[in-house]
């Protein structure tokens, strides 16, 4: 049975949503995630990357199909790959309000833009 996250966050990349296949996934409860930056989740080695992609995105909202296989730094300490799409959060005049990240447990995108 495949299991599915769901992580919501606020312009800024504070963990706003968290839901409980995220806590199954990653292994962080929402008391742990919720109010933190998305850095929970974000392998070291690519939080720069990542944020300057969140603030362009934040600065700029489009909409894009992006979904691929996305590294994600887990309460254990791992850093494991989850087939994932990326979505921008906008309101009717083209605000960006924050962004929405959903997972699965199984499968692939076939997309690995990290390696």
């Amino acid at each position: 049975m495949a299991f599915h996250a769901v992580i919501g966050a606020d312009r800024d990349g504070t963990i706003v949503h968290w839901c409980p296949g995220a806590e199954r996934l990653f292994g962080h409860g929402s008391a742990t995630a919720l109010g933190q930056s998305l850095d929970l989740v974000v392998p070291e080695h690519l939080r720069e990357a990542h944020w300057r992609g969140f603030r362009r995105a934040m600065e700029h909202p489009e909409i894009k199909d992006l979904a691929a296989d996305l590294p994600v730094l887990c309460a254990d300490g791992e850093v494991r790959p989850y087939a994932g799409r990326l979505l921008v959060l906008s309101d009717g005049l083209g605000t960006a309000l924050g962004a929405m990240a959903l997972y699965t447990s199984e499968g692939s995108t076939g997309v690995r833009p990290f390696g």
